[in-house]
Parts: C-alpha cells; sequence; structure tokens
C-alpha cells in the first residue's frame, strides 16, 4: 500500500509539473509574437524612413562623394564682404590683426587691384572690403584707402601702439602689399604662434619670446598680466629686439630647440630667443622658471651683449640633395615661407610628404615619390611636395606623428589635409592621385 501510495503522489505530481510546463510554453509564444509585432516595420516604413520620405535616392549605392563637384561648396572669396557698423566691429575684434579695403564701387579699377594683390595673400591675412556708406563715413574715407587694424587685444596706446595704419600709396601691388604688412602688423608686443613667425622674422630683429599657458578665453587676467609686463621691458628695447608672448601648448615640440622643457603649471613661463641669420634659426633659452621683469630684462641685456651660447641652430634653407642619383626635380619643396601659397592654392591638388632627412623609410620613399612625381609631370594641377619637418614647423592642421607622414589637399577653398591612403610605390601614387583628384574632374 505505501508503494501503491507513493506512485499515486508522483503521477498527480508529474501531471501538475506538465500543466505548469504546458502553460509557461504558451506565455514564451505570446511573448515572442508580441515582439515581433512590436518590431516589424512594412516596406513602405523603410523606403520613407531611410529614403527621406519622396526624395529620390541614387540607386545600387551611387552616393556622392566628398570630392565630387556637387558635393564641394563653391570657393570663399579672399576679401569678407562689410555692410555694417556691427559687422566692421566684429572683424576688427579678432585675435588676429585685419586688413581692410575701403572703395567707392567694386567696379573700379582700385577694387580689382586689391583683389588681384590679395589672392596671394588671402590663406597668411584676413582681409575685408566695403562700399557701404556708413562704413566709409565710420573710416573717414572719400577714396579708396587700406587700412591695417591690429588686434584690440594686443594694442596698447600707453605703450605708443597704434590702432591702425594706412596703406602709403593708392597703386596696390601683392608684393608691396606684402612687406607693408610684414613690417608693420605686430605691436609692441604680439602673440608669436606658427602663422606670426614670419612676421616677426621679416622684421630683422631679434625676437624675445615668452611661453606660458596662454588661455585668453579661460584666464584673461593672467594672460594681461604677463602681457604688460612683457612691454614694459620691450619699450626699453624698442628698435634692438622684438618680444612676444605665446602659448606654450603651441610650441611643446619645439621648445627643446630652446633648450626648455614645458611645464602645466599655470604660473610657471619659459623664456627664450630666436634669431634668424642668413638661412640658420638661432635659439636661446633662459634657466628661469618664475616669470620676473628683471629676468627678462637680464636676459635680453645678456644677448645684446653676446653672453649667451645658442641652445640649438636650424637650417630653413631648401636641404641639398643627397648624392644618391635620385632625380627630385618635379618635387616641389616646401618651407614655411612657400607652404600657403603651393598647398592652399585651391586650383591644385597637392601631395606634401613631411620627411625627415635621416628617416630609413623616407629614404625608401624617395626615389618611388620622385619618379611618381616625373610621372605626373604634365598634370599641371597635380603637385607632389615635400617638407623637411626637422627643419620647417608643420603648420597647424597638419597632424605629423611620424615620418614620413603623407598628407593630401584637395583642390578647393579651406580643404582639410586628408591621409594618403595608397600603397608606397610610384605606379600606386600616380593612381591614387587622379582617382582622388578634385582638379581632374
Amino acid at each position: 500500500p505505501r508503494r501503491s501510495l507513493y506512485w499515486r503522489v508522483r503521477r498527480r505530481r508529474s501531471a501538475g509539473m506538465r500543466t505548469v510546463y504546458i502553460f509557461l510554453f504558451f506565455i514564451c509564444i505570446c511573448l515572442q509574437q508580441q515582439l515581433l509585432a512590436a518590431s516589424e516595420l512594412d516596406d513602405s516604413a523603410l523606403d520613407e524612413d531611410f529614403s527621406g520620405g519622396d526624395e529620390d535616392y541614387p540607386p545600387d549605392g551611387d552616393y556622392p562623394s566628398e570630392y565630387d563637384d556637387e558635393a564641394t561648396p563653391p570657393p570663399q572669396p579672399a576679401s569678407e564682404p562689410i555692410t555694417s557698423l556691427e559687422e566692421l566691429d566684429a572683424f576688427i575684434d579678432n585675435e588676429d590683426c585685419s586688413v581692410i579695403g575701403a572703395f567707392a564701387s567694386e567696379d573700379g579699377d582700385e577694387y580689382a587691384e586689391f583683389e588681384a594683390a590679395i589672392q596671394s595673400l588671402q590663406y597668411e591675412w584676413r582681409f575685408a572690403h566695403t562700399t557701404a556708406p556708413e562704413v566709409l563715413t565710420k573710416l573717414k574715407v572719400s577714396k579708396s584707402a587700406l587700412f591695417l587694424y591690429r588686434s584690440p587685444r594686443y594694442v596698447s596706446e600707453k605703450y605708443g601702439d597704434r590702432k591702425r595704419d594706412r596703406f602709403p600709396s593708392s597703386k596696390i601691388s601683392g608684393s608691396a602689399l606684402k612687406s607693408w604688412l610684414q613690417t608693420r602688423a605686430q605691436p609692441l608686443v604680439g602673440q608669436f604662434t606658427p602663422s606670426t613667425k614670419e612676421r616677426y622674422f621679416a622684421k630683422k630683429l631679434p625676437v624675445v619670446i615668452v611661453f606660458f599657458n596662454l588661455n585668453w578665453e579661460g584666464d584673461a587676467k593672467g594672460a594681461n598680466y604677463f602681457l604688460n609686463r612683457v612691454r614694459k621691458v620691450a619699450t626699453s628695447m624698442s628698435g634692438k629686439l622684438s618680444f612676444a608672448i605665446a602659448a606654450i601648448g603651441d610650441f611643446e615640440a619645439q621648445l627643446g630647440d630652446f633648450g626648455l622643457e614645458a611645464s602645466d603649471l599655470r604660473h610657471d613661463v619659459r623664456i627664450g630667443l630666436v634669431h634668424k641669420e642668413g638661412d640658420e634659426e638661432v635659439y636661446y633659452g633662459s634657466d628661469a622658471t618664475k616669470f620676473s621683469a628683471e629676468a627678462l630684462s637680464g636676459f635680453a641685456s645678456a644677448f645684446l651683449a653676446n653672453e649667451l651660447s645658442p641652445s640649438s641652430r636650424r637650417d630653413t634653407s631648401a636641404p641639398a640633395e643627397d648624392d644618391d642619383g635620385v632625380d627630385e626635380s618635379a618635387v616641389t619643396t616646401l618651407t614655411n615661407d612657400n607652404f600657403d601659397q603651393v598647398v592652399r592654392d585651391p586650383t591644385k591638388d597637392v601631395l606634401v610628404e613631411f620627411y625627415a632627412p635621416w628617416c630609413g623609410h623616407c629614404k625608401s620613399l624617395k626615389p618611388e615619390y620622385a619618379k611618381a612625381a616625373k610621372a605626373l609631370k604634365g598634370e599641371k594641377s597635380l603637385v607632389l611636395a615635400k617638407m623637411d619637418a626637422t627643419a620647417h614647423d608643420p603648420p597647424a592642421g597638419f597632424d605629423v606623428q611620424g615620418y614620413p607622414t603623407l598628407l593630401f589637399v584637395p583642390a578647393k577653398a579651406d580643404a582639410s589635409p586628408v591621409p594618403y591612403e595608397g600603397e608606397r610605390e610610384a605606379d600606386a601614387i600616380v593612381e591614387w592621385m587622379k582617382e582622388n583628384a578634385l582638379s581632374l574632374r
């Protein structure tokens, strides 16, 4: 009887568990159907979501490329039009200097001369023009004129800075305008940057630079603190030395040339001096890590008294060709002086090799790169160029992490460099350039 009772109980339990399993199975089926219903989209919904409604979309993945003419924005004008006093004030209120042409009309010869003169300068300087009567009245001009406005951030009338200068001639040429701007643009103490470096060298004076964690947006008070103290020293040495402040983060890779090290401390400074002697840049550094007008003045005075020894020298001339039999005559050699003129030409597609003379990979690439340049010589809008990144500073936006670095700049205004993604052989370079060149489309 006990055994009979055991089996009766076990059968009841088994039947009960089967009921539970069946119940759970039906619950799972119902949940699965609900999930499928919630996630299911019909074909029309998919078409609307992914095609943008009634908009026609290219079939078979024939999408426009960022290099297609239709996808390329029109070139930006070399000069920005100013039509109101508000636009005038906004243009002048900039960290860099501003060049403004004032004309009675854009149809006259004066405006045509201005437009032609600035074509080769538009990537180094900020240009604007106006024919608006209220702006002409504000500028106090009755006929065509060209003005240079220095950055309000760095102008101090107390120390003799002028807010603006007028171009001294009624005739404008690119070379005359460039020379005038280079010698007149900088105030008593301005900011030394990779972009303004050549402006300082154009003044033919050694440049004393105070490096610190310059941050106008986050710490304008601190920036003005250093700026005013540098001005006090600069006034006593005007005509002998140029003075500038610089963001230490902009020159971390170059501080070693001055014999200096970078610092993240807010009030630490580094003081350096660079002097252009022919094709050489000669660098000097100060031992001071805490700033004072006395330390700055003492360092500058020691240089003038020939009491300092250079930390380093850099030859910035075009590098002499190695005696390796490689004909590089078709490769354009870049320096900081001609970089923008060559690379920023919106009518040309330019591939730039940033190299180091001692780099083994660069030496291996050299004959292939030269061969590719020679093969493309017939295509006037395609340029293969090279820059010695150990002798020249790659401009902002050109991220050089190692050697060689190959960056391509397509033929359009304000184009950003993109990495070369082909093989490092002559035929591959030629094919890649022709496939990606905007100027050939």
